[in-house]
């Protein structure tokens, strides 16, 4: 684990915020000249803490209005029935992240669908068609407190 001071936490959290901040703009919000700051970052990637940069892509602009968790329980806990669920949802274009879980479930996916009766197909064709798949229990999300740059950052200098 590297060892981050208060300067390295501070420029993890602005790049959280806005990932295409030039190193000028950056170097300013952190109080260091560009070359030190430039040197930090490149620093941060190297080490795996920075591991990429993306763009934050509005799902309701694109027409993807109806936001859901679903639990999934599997029937089968053996290695091959993991993976064959892992295969099929990562071929999924509503699935945006996937979580392997202790608990009541294995696994909690959050996905984004046009409409209820997309979500409807999704679950039934899709998730419950699985052997594998056990059971699943559907959330809607209704809103959201805290997301994206927040959760990566974890703390603010």
């Amino acid at each position: 684990m590297l060892d981050l001071d208060s300067i390295d936490q501070h420029i993890l959290a602005e790049l959280a915020l806005q990932g295409r901040l030039s190193n000028h703009e950056l170097s300013e919000r952190v109080g260091l000249s560009p070359t030190p700051c430039a040197r930090r970052v490149k620093r941060l990637e190297q080490e795996g803490l920075i591991r990429g940069y993306h763009a934050d892509i509005n799902p309701k602009a694109r027409g993807m209005t109806i936001c859901v968790m679903i639990s999934v329980r599997l029937a089968k806990h053996k290695p091959d029935g993991h993976s064959a669920f892992r295969e099929t949802i990562g071929k999924s274009q509503e699935v945006v992240e996937c979580f392997m879980v202790t608990g009541n479930a294995d696994y909690i996916l959050k996905a984004w669908f046009p409409d209820i009766d997309a979500l409807r197909h999704f679950i039934t064709t899709t998730v419950q068609n699985l052997p594998e798949v056990a059971e699943t229990s559907t959330m809607l999300v209704v809103d959201t407190i805290v997301s994206g740059a927040r959760q990566q950052a974890f703390s603010t200098p």
